[in-house]
């Protein structure tokens, strides 16, 4: 019995992960494809991440909503993202992909949403979110790139 349920926890194991790795190509198929590279899009991504914080220092709902839009909104790089990575951390990076895409979208969203409320502290508690979520995947992954 012991060895029946490892081996049907191992098989939903591996279907999740192959839901996972499916559901991220879902996701990057469902979006425009841009003529950059992902590192080129990291750059985008952090330029909008920078527009949200000088939008919130300054106290100007547009530039948050416009930052925010372009995080919510990005393309697909030109690639599949989880080639920059070597193929043994690809299905790990895939699951990484849903994850802080849905992170970056909650905070990003967030953050939009409370200035258009002119709550500059909680819009500012969004984006500080919004940052650690991108250090976080940055120190999970960068060394990993290839």
């Amino acid at each position: 019995m012991t060895r029946v349920m490892l081996a049907l926890g191992l098989l939903l194991t591996g279907l999740a992960v192959n839901a996972g790795e499916d559901a991220a190509e879902d996701l990057v198929a469902s979006k425009k494809k841009a003529d950059m590279t992902y590192r080129q899009l990291m750059e985008v991504m952090g330029g909008a991440s920078a527009m949200i914080h000088e939008g919130i220092i300054r106290e100007n709902q547009q530039m948050v909503r416009e930052g925010a839009n372009i995080i919510r909104n990005h393309p697909a790089p030109k690639h599949k993202p989880w080639t920059i990575m070597e193929k043994s951390d690809q299905a790990a990076f895939k699951q990484s992909l849903l994850s802080f895409n849905k992170t970056l979208d909650t905070h990003a969203g967030r953050a939009a949403k409370e200035a258009a409320e002119g709550r500059w502290a909680k819009a500012a508690e969004a984006a500080h979110e919004l940052t650690n979520s991108c250090v976080n995947c940055h120190a999970m992954w960068r060394q990993k790139v290839k």
